[in-house]
């Protein structure tokens, strides 16, 4: 029901915007809630089939003589490890959590920009922005709502008929052979296959064809963000020739010169459901859409990880103890956590690299306790008790984001991020930061995609700055009674000082920034603590 306050109710005349009533033109045709027809308790049915089966291995060759022997090292000197299983992972919290607030008639979103934390509908050049939900929203059950205030109603959440559960198939073989006395290599086969994960997917984006035909309608004009907005084709204006495609009603598209006036309350597939544009009938009378983008953090994603992974373990002796472990891996998916958004067109054409692919990562560390001199005088509390330790770090880049956030795609999608990205039209060619004015890569090497589409650059590129850093500690217990001692530790990090960045920006919308790195690791830091035990 239209609210008395609403200036909709001047257009229609009436209040009732129910599927039969008057005013049906902004009744939100789709949207349903518990307690409708067909709609379950929790929204979604109950998933019951997540079975998730292990399987593990292990062997140790008993081989005591031959040429077997001599390359498992003998009996209880080798082993053989292989694992597998199937894992789940509960996403229910999560959308709930995330994509629910803010979903009519409990709360709604408007796009408010440059205002003040303490004063949100104050801009920061005085300009005031309503509520227009006026305050917090508490409908009791039963009541009537008047859903034309929250138009064009963005919807961050829903779900599917049935939600199944997010999961991933882990796998590994590993092999073990104690070389030398207390010395243990390691070789190992590491993956794993991530399904149904979740990502973000706008459902109803805008028609870009649409948006495109218009600008050759005399007297149009369309563009980035124009998926919400409102146009009217008076009759003829369509040249002869020219095709509009429309995005809804029971016309796909109308060749010029058009026998009837057209009407577009928004360009998305649901912007306005009851409208038919050819003859004007259920579009909203003020020219805003039903429904803007209808957002959900889905299960369509997918991902894959292999890895070799060797490593020589060195344990406890003469004081002394190490570790060498070395990863050589490759990870692949089409969105790296439920904030990436998908191509909404095909989520297929997003798989790229990992954001989280490290390609080649070494760790040293390493402990060494100082031997202690045979001394009898009061200097022993400072010779001895002494012990060294470092981890040493040698790690390739992560991938770069690659975004264009000016809608060039036409779609009229922003939740987390855009599903734009710009077109490469040279290979990426790398810089120094320090020699470049701040630049990591080449700009030059991408373009503005056309207008209409989402560029051909990947959805990440390989690869950012990488990691190279030694951490030092020492440490030193000094006994001054039975029961008492006094612990000295000292720690620095980043010991060379060296200026380790953080990946270049990504977003070619951001004009001179984009390629830049803006942001470095931690500097040379120490810390230096005393603690006494008694």
């Amino acid at each position: 029901m239209i609210g008395s306050s609403d200036p909709l109710l001047g257009f229609i005349g009436s209040n009732d915007c129910s599927p039969r009533g008057a005013a049906r033109s902004v009744f939100p045709l789709g949207m349903v809630y518990p307690g409708d027809a067909g709609v379950p308790p929790g929204l979604t049915n109950n998933y019951l089939k997540a079975f998730a089966p292990r399987l593990g291995l292990a062997w140790s060759p008993n081989w005591s003589q031959g040429w077997l022997s001599r390359i498992s090292g003998g009996a209880g000197k080798s082993s053989v490890r292989l694992g597998w299983g199937m894992f789940y992972d509960s996403n229910e919290e999560m959308i709930l959590g995330e994509s629910f607030t803010a979903q009519p008639p409990f709360g709604g979103s408007t796009s408010i920009r440059n205002v003040f934390l303490n004063t949100p509908f104050l801009g920061q050049d005085g300009s005031v922005t309503p509520n227009p939900f006026h305050g917090f929203l508490d409908p009791k059950a039963g009541s009537p709502v008047d859903f034309a205030l929250f138009r064009p109603i963005t919807l961050f959440g829903n779900f599917p008929p049935t939600l199944r559960n997010q999961y991933s198939d882990h796998y590994h073989l590993t092999v073990q052979r104690e070389v030398i006395r207390n010395t243990l290599w390691q070789f190992g086969y590491v993956g794993s296959q991530g399904h149904r994960l979740v990502a973000t997917l706008d459902q109803n984006i805008g028609t870009a064809q649409t948006c495109l035909d218009l600008n050759k309608v005399p007297g149009q004009s369309c563009g980035p963000f124009g998926s919400d907005s409102a146009y009217a084709i008076p009759a003829g204006a369509i040249p002869a020739g020219v095709t509009v495609h429309l995005p809804y009603g029971s016309v796909p598209a109308v060749t010029g010169p058009n026998a009837s006036p057209i009407t577009l309350v928004g360009l998305r597939q649901y912007s306005s459901p009851l409208c038919e544009p050819t003859t004007g009938t259920g579009c909203p009378p003020d020219g805003i859409p039903v429904f803007g983008s209808i957002f959900g953090e889905m299960p369509v994603a997918n991902s894959s990880y292999n890895s070799f992974q060797p490593l020589v373990n060195q344990r406890l002796s003469g004081g002394v103890q190490f570790l060498v472990s070395y990863t050589w891996s490759r990870s692949m998916d089409n969105a790296s956590s439920y904030e990436n958004s998908v191509n909404p067109i095909d989520p297929r054409r997003s798989r790229s690299l990992s954001l989280v692919d490290a390609r080649s990562r070494l760790v040293i560390s390493e402990s060494w306790q100082v031997p202690e001199w045979r001394i009898s005088n009061w200097t022993r509390h400072f010779v001895n008790g002494w012990a060294l330790s470092s981890i040493f770090t040698l790690q390739s880049g992560f991938p770069i984001r690659l975004t264009s956030a000016e809608d060039r795609e036409l779609m009229g999608s922003y939740d987390f991020e855009t599903p734009g990205e710009p077109n490469q039209i040279a290979a990426l060619r790398r810089l120094d930061p320090q020699k470049s004015g701040g630049y990591y890569f080449d700009p030059s090497s991408f373009v503005d995609a056309p207008m209409g589409q989402i560029g051909n650059a990947p959805r990440t590129i390989c690869c950012g700055p990488g990691t190279t850093n030694l951490d030092l500690g020492i440490h030193k217990v000094m006994a001054i009674r039975e029961a008492t001692s006094l612990e000295f530790r000292s720690e620095v990090f980043n010991v060379f000082n060296h200026t380790g960045f953080f990946n270049p920006d990504g977003n070619i919308t951001d004009g001179s920034s984009f390629g830049q790195v803006s942001r470095a690791q931690d500097p040379r830091l120490i810390q230096l603590a005393l603690k006494l035990t008694f």
